[in-house]
């Protein structure tokens, strides 16, 4: 009888390891071995990629990162900065057999805790469940009217037809300045560090044919760029940004629906608004496209922290230090929110 073993993934695995997560029911695009490629080279935290094999096949996956941080600590993600992470595996023997793995590899860097963002709701033996964020997924069609006449409220209907009228364009791009500008603007209005450049760069670089970056414009000025992820049959709204003052123009009412209707036409099957905070403005935006809303399951275990983390925004914490950060200058927060933010997962 064949033996299921639990070992670090080695460098002859890593096209096995794609394939794996192409084929598994339970993956998503953070599990990519790409993703590994992004963090590590932008932020230089530790990848800790575990296999289960039987007779030399993979029957399970965990990709992690080891983040150290003097401010935020040691712990071990998966993944961090993305909303969705976790053990892939055929079957709960192998799940639970990764599991106890990054347990044990926890214990053996003295993390504060082992993170896992998980999409299934299983309940982990001796960890702590968080709930704090959802994600909203919009079923698409290959007929954009159905989508339109079926699936979109009318509110929403309108406020896309306003935005029709409003002399804009739309244009696809694999250059991360347009957009970064935009992000970096807005992320410094909300009180948020923002990524680094080269951790979009390093996307691209790494998914060249699996990303894609929407621009809205009116008269060659930018009103909104959305940063797009693309796996199997779904496409990601990853990270968008426009300022209060294009609002007026409704230029992401206008950006999300010509992606849809560029998806539908692809023969996507959903899309995905991202992540959002449970009761928060965003959420909200994203019902009023119909999108069903759907929770992220967030497991800790702790080994020295007391607590699970708390990153939300309801943190008193960060909501002090968003106070301070909005009036920062924006070329001081773009230059040093990066430092910041490689620590926050």
């Amino acid at each position: 009888m064949k033996k299921l073993e639990i070992t670090e993934l080695r460098r002859e695995d890593e096209k096995a390891w794609d394939e794996y997560v192409y084929n598994s029911n339970s993956s998503t695009f953070y599990h990519q071995f790409g993703w590994r490629n992004v963090v590590a080279k932008t932020y230089k935290h530790r990848p800790v990629y575990l296999v289960a094999k039987e007779g030399g096949e993979l029957k399970g996956i965990l990709p992690m990162f080891l983040m150290r941080s003097v401010i935020f600590g040691k712990k071990l993600v998966s993944v961090p900065f993305a909303p969705y992470g976790g053990v892939c595996a055929d079957d709960g023997i192998a799940e639970k057999m990764l599991i106890e793995e990054a347990i044990r590899v926890a214990d053996e860097f003295d993390a504060d805790y082992l993170e896992l963002r998980t999409i299934s709701g299983n309940n982990v033996k001796g960890f702590i469940t968080q709930s704090s964020y959802v994600t909203s997924v919009l079923k698409l069609d290959k007929s954009t009217d159905v989508v339109w006449n079926e699936r979109l409220k009318r509110n929403k209907r309108k406020t896309i037809v306003k935005s029709e009228k409003r002399n804009l364009s739309i244009e696809w791009t694999d250059r991360v300045d347009d957009f970064y500008k935009m992000y970096a603007t807005n992320m410094s209005d909300l009180g948020s560090p923002v990524h680094s450049k080269k951790f979009f760069e390093n996307i691209v670089h790494e998914f060249p044919d699996k990303s894609g970056i929407s621009v809205v414009k009116r008269d060659d000025v930018v009103l909104y760029a959305a940063f797009y992820l693309f796996f199997k049959d779904t496409v990601i709204n990853s990270w968008s940004s426009t300022l209060e003052e294009y609002r007026k123009y409704y230029p992401t009412d206008f950006g999300i629906w010509n992606v849809i209707k560029y998806c539908c036409e692809r023969g996507y099957r959903y899309y995905d608004f991202g992540r959002s905070q449970v009761n928060s403005s965003n959420l909200e935006f994203k019902r009023r496209w119909s999108a069903e809303t759907k929770p992220l399951y967030y497991q800790y275990y702790l080994k020295n922290a007391k607590e699970a983390p708390d990153f939300t925004s309801m943190n008193p914490k960060r909501q002090k230090f968003a106070g301070i950060w909005r009036k920062l200058p924006l070329k001081l927060t773009t230059a040093i929110g990066p430092l910041i933010r490689k620590g926050i997962p």
